[in-house]
């Protein structure tokens, strides 16, 4: 059970994201379920290609065709997305939704320096002055750790590195004070001192202003780290979620279980551990659970039917038909245990 005192900035429900291809349907997200909580990080992880980005675009319906959401809802705090006009997911975006794209280079503006650009987040939300707004830039470039911020500020996107830009894009989504943030792989392209430092950074925004954030990323030493909360995803779906300390130390879903095998450990001497096979074809997706072709535990049942979202205790859900039944046989032996008479 969750505290009482978090309350839900975010809930998605039943969103279907699907790419209308020559070849066919891509189910990019297909039937995916979860709530954000004010003041914490959770964590979204998944090989590529799991949907992951793809829905963070859907929450900010940034999808481009021939993508196309075709079901499901998102509220954030209390306002309905989906039925917003396109001027009002104008006016989210920006304000009460910041993304650090995974492209840096792609999300910034080439016309404009990086100055300019992170001011003018300061300006819409605050509505200063263009100094003031400048004023801000550079200590928001500075937080950041880039090196003489003052000239920096005057630089355009091209004239920067690609780590370079990418802590422009963390100065200019933390900038907004947004209620969500979405960080799609915020520390790619950065040295490990200065990725602590943005971690840092938006960790104490997120605590500080009661905000969310949706943190996307391969790398599950940071979500171990950073988040509360984790979510992982394949094949479009959710397969499991919980409190980041139950996934890791009880692992349910043979998907999870790889992912946190495969990863590697200083104070383990054993070789890493990996995932057989490749993610499946977006096209043609097997029948039933979607990871049973490479699931060392898969069963006849696996091939042919979709496993539900089932409680795995503790605020711990997750989708496949082993832990169903080792949840059904769980239970059983607790009924049995206390039905059994005392031996005095």
């Amino acid at each position: 059970m969750r505290d009482q005192h978090l309350d839900t900035l975010l809930e998605i429900k039943e969103l279907h994201t699907y790419f209308y291809t020559y070849e066919g349907v891509v189910k990019a997200v297909n039937s995916v379920s979860y709530l954000l909580y004010r003041g914490e990080i959770t964590g979204l992880v998944g090989e590529s290609g799991s949907g992951k980005s793809v829905t963070a675009q859907s929450i900010l319906q940034l999808v481009k065709a021939p993508g196309k959401i075709v079901d499901g809802e998102v509220w954030l705090d209390g306002q309905d997305l989906m039925s917003c006009s396109h001027a009002e997911m104008q006016a989210v975006r920006g304000r009460k939704i910041s993304m650090i794209f995974q492209e840096p280079r792609a999300a910034l503006n080439p016309l404009f320096t990086v100055g300019d650009q992170i001011g003018r987040v300061v300006q819409l939300r605050e509505g200063c002055s263009r100094s003031d707004a400048r004023k801000h830039a550079i200590e928001m470039m500075r937080a950041v750790e880039i090196a003489d911020p003052q000239r920096r500020a005057n630089a355009y996107p091209h004239e920067l590195s690609g780590g370079m830009c990418q802590r422009v894009m963390v100065a200019m989504a933390l900038s907004a004070n947004p209620l969500l943030l979405i960080a799609d792989e915020p520390t790619t392209g950065l040295d490990v001192t200065v990725q602590a430092q943005v971690l840092d950074l938006i960790r104490t925004r997120v605590k500080s202003a009661g905000s969310a954030c949706l943190f996307i990323t391969h790398d599950l030493g940071v979500v171990a780290e950073l988040c509360e909360r984790v979510i992982v995803m394949y094949a479009g779906r959710v397969v499991e979620q919980g409190p980041v300390a139950e996934i890791f130390q009880n692992p349910r879903h043979p998907y999870t279980q790889g992912l946190i095998a495969s990863t590697l450990r200083v104070d383990i001497d054993k070789p890493i551990s990996t995932i057989p096979g490749t993610v499946p074809d977006a096209l043609r997706l097997p029948t039933g659970c979607k990871f049973h072709p490479r699931c060392p535990y898969a069963e006849e049942p696996c091939q042919y039917e979709e496993p539900e979202m089932l409680e795995a205790g503790h605020g711990h859900t997750a989708r496949c038909h082993i832990v169903s039944g080792r949840i059904e046989r769980e239970m059983q032996e607790e009924a049995w245990a206390l039905q059994a008479p005392r031996v005095e």
